[in-house]
């Protein structure tokens, strides 16, 4: 059995591990910005920029009970961003491509996502899988694993003639 480092595997059923690091982290900051907000700011754009930031922080704390599992015998994928939204069901049928999308600034990549494509009755539904900073390597490890687990067709396996 394969080692993974993204997903725990229970049978046929895979749980993607959720960067909850990131997401208390991020929220700390935005909570932090909050309290400097309030202390050192007297005006009322600084209580509504502190109450963004607060707003900021429970979303980030929120996004890190999300849940995706993958069912390799039923071809499912469920998501749930939130854990008061409700799950919502994809067939690996419907799956199109990933997308590695990176956000530079100066040369520097500052953020970077790894989006799910799903193509179903000619719309496109795009789900945000993952986020790292300043890299984009974990993220194209992090898709190579789901390819694998989905039963993708390798690069080469596709393209045998390069």
């Amino acid at each position: 059995m394969q080692s993974l480092k993204y997903f725990e595997q229970e049978g046929n059923t895979y749980h993607m591990k959720v960067q909850k690091g990131m997401y208390y982290f991020l929220s700390l900051l935005a909570f932090a910005g909050a309290v400097a907000a309030l202390i050192y700011g007297s005006s009322r754009g600084a209580y509504v920029f502190a109450g963004s930031l607060l707003i900021l922080g429970v979303i980030g704390i929120a996004r890190s009970t999300a849940k995706m599992r993958f069912n390799t015998s039923a071809r499912s994928i469920a998501i749930k961003t939130f854990f008061f939204s409700r799950e919502r069901e994809y067939s690996f049928d419907d799956f199109d491509h990933f997308l590695i999308s990176k956000m530079t600034n100066i040369g520097i990549t500052l953020n970077v996502s790894a989006t799910m494509i799903f193509n179903k009755n000619g719309k496109e539904k795009r789900i945000l899988v993952r986020q790292s900073f300043f890299v984009t390597k974990p993220l194209q490890n992090f898709t190579d694993e789901l390819s694998d687990i989905m039963g993708l067709p390798k690069w080469g396996q596709v393209y045998n003639w390069l």
